[in-house]
């Protein structure tokens, strides 16, 4: 049987992976990792594995991705997309910038508790040496920017003298010990639940500077 052929004949195919066809090799391959991420985190799984799961041969990965790497970049470029968006609906959506600004971080936390996988590989240090892979790079910048965007705007409207890398990096360890304590089983049932999640999330950011329109 030639390659083209295995490919476009999946064998052993589980749960998610179920569904590629020819022309979706791409998508095959990322759901395939997320799913291997899953159940053994960003190191437990090889293109091996991934190709496997998704039904293709073993040399089908290297139609798109160079190494294991690359594809851990696409993962994470995925990721950051996905929460750049969560978060910029978040900041829409609400009333003032420091409502936005609290509005942003829980939609940080509530992403990495629906998006585990995900989310542990965008902050695996494979996806902090971004360097070569520019899309990854400008997908987390961009995430980024609108945070501080948004951290900067709720400063101006409070009238604080904050340095704002104080606020953003400060900001930035709260929600992500938080999203942390979510997806590694701490916070018990209320890690699994977006909706106490948020409410818990919300009550910790308020008892630590007091409700979003509290300081003028």
């Amino acid at each position: 049987m030639t390659q083209k052929k295995a490919e476009a004949a999946p064998t052993s195919v589980s749960r998610k992976s179920a569904s590629y066809h020819h022309g979706d090799l791409r998508r095959a391959l990322l759901d395939a990792t997320l799913e291997l991420i899953e159940a053994d985190g960003p190191e437990g799984f090889t293109l091996r594995a991934a190709a496997k799961l998704a039904g293709v041969s073993d040399a089908a990965p290297y139609h798109h991705f160079a190494d294991k790497d690359a594809l851990l970049a696409a993962v994470a470029e995925e990721g950051f997309a996905k929460l750049y968006e969560d978060m910029k609906a978040a900041g829409e959506a609400s009333s003032s910038a420091q409502h936005a600004a609290r509005s942003m971080g829980t939609a940080y936390v509530i992403f990495a508790a629906t998006q585990p996988a995900h989310f542990r590989v965008m902050a695996g240090r494979r996806a902090r040496e971004q360097s070569e892979h520019p899309e990854l790079f400008e997908a987390a910048s961009r995430a980024f920017k609108i945070v501080r965007d948004s951290l900067m705007s709720s400063l101006a409207e409070g009238d604080l003298e904050l340095p704002i890398e104080q606020v953003v990096f400060g900001s930035w360890a709260l929600v992500h010990g938080l999203a942390f304590l979510a997806i590694d089983g701490h916070l018990g049932p209320i890690g699994k639940d977006p909706e106490r999640l948020r409410s818990l999330v919300q009550g910790v950011m308020e008892v630590l500077s007091g409700p979003p329109e509290s300081k003028k």
